[in-house]
C-alpha cells in the first residue's frame, strides 16, 4: 500500500506511477529488429563470429540489451523529476503551470533555438514568506557564483536533472548559453541534480555558470522553497518506485 499523506502525495504519487508503467512496454532495439528475444539469439548463434566467441548466450545478449534499457530509465527518471519538482512549486505556491514555465530564444554556437526553464518562481509571483526565503537563498548562492555580482536578481530558473552522465558538447553549450541569458535576464540559473553519480567533469564545468546542487542538496533546496519534504515522499514509497525498475531489468535475462 502507498504512504500517501496528502493531496499533493497523491499527485507525485500518479505522476510517478504513470511514468514507470511506460517502462513495461519497453522493448530493446535488438529485440525489436530481430522479432523476438529467441529470434536474436538464433541470430547470434548463427553468426561466425559471435557464435565462436561465446556472444551467441544468453549473457552476452541480456549485456548488449542492458545500455538501450538503462537508457530508457534514465529518460523516464528525467521526466519524473522534472514533473514531479514541477508540481510540488505550483501546489505549494498557487501558480498555475504557465507562471512557472520561462522560455527564451539562444544561440547556442551559431544556432537560435528555443529552451525552456523547467521551473521559474518570479519574486514579485510568490507568497511573502515564500520570496523572502527564496530571495535569501538565491542572495547569497550569487554571491557564491560570482563575488561581484553585477545583476538585481527578479527570480530564480531551475534546470532540473535527476542526474547528469552525458558529455554531448552540444547539450553542453546550450546549457551554457541558457545559464548567460538567465543571468543576464536577473534570473538566478540553478541545476538541481538529485543524484550523487553525475558527470564530475561536467559538474565542475558548468559550477561556472550555474549554481549546482547534488543530491540531499538537491532535495533541501525544495523544501527550502515550498516546505514540502519531496525526499521524505519517495524513501516512504519506494518500493512502489523500484519495482518496475527491476522487473524490467530481470527481464533482460530471462
Amino acid at each position: 500500500m502507498p504512504d500517501l499523506q496528502s493531496p499533493l502525495d497523491e499527485r507525485l504519487y500518479a505522476i510517478i506511477i504513470e511514468h514507470l508503467a511506460k517502462l513495461g512496454e519497453y522493448v530493446p532495439g535488438p529485440v525489436k529488429n530481430a522479432g523476438s528475444k529467441r529470434a536474436l539469439l538464433d541470430r547470434l548463434s548463427n553468426d561466425p563470429v559471435y557464435s565462436i566467441f561465446g556472444m551467441d548466450s544468453p549473457e552476452y545478449a541480456a549485456a548488449a540489451l542492458a545500455g538501450g534499457t538503462i537508457t530508457s530509465i534514465h529518460r523516464k527518471l528525467g521526466d519524473i523529476y522534472e514533473g514531479c519538482v514541477k508540481t510540488v512549486f505550483m501546489n505549494q505556491i498557487g501558480l498555475a503551470p504557465e507562471l512557472v514555465t520561462y522560455s527564451a530564444s539562444i544561440f547556442s554556437g551559431e544556432k537560435e533555438e528555443t529552451r525552456s526553464a523547467d521551473v521559474y518562481l518570479q519574486y514579485d509571483r510568490l507568497p511573502d514568506e515564500i520570496r523572502e526565503r527564496v530571495s535569501s537563498y538565491c542572495d547569497h548562492e550569487l554571491k557564491e557564483l560570482t563575488k561581484s555580482p553585477q545583476v538585481n536578481l527578479i527570480g530564480v530558473g531551475m534546470e532540473v536533472r535527476h542526474c547528469y552522465q552525458t558529455g554531448d558538447s552540444k547539450r553542453t553549450q546550450a546549457d551554457e548559453a541558457m545559464a548567460r541569458h538567465l543571468m543576464l535576464s536577473g534570473i538566478l540559473p540553478i541545476m538541481p541534480l538529485f543524484c550523487n553519480q553525475s558527470n564530475p567533469g561536467i559538474v565542475r564545468r558548468y559550477r561556472s555558470v550555474w549554481v549546482i546542487k547534488e543530491g540531499m542538496d538537491s532535495y533541501d533546496m525544495v523544501r527550502e522553497f515550498s516546505g514540502y519534504d519531496l525526499y521524505d515522499f519517495l524513501k516512504r514509497n519506494r518500493e512502489d518506485f523500484r519495482t518496475p525498475v527491476i522487473n524490467l531489468l530481470r527481464g533482460l535475462s530471462q
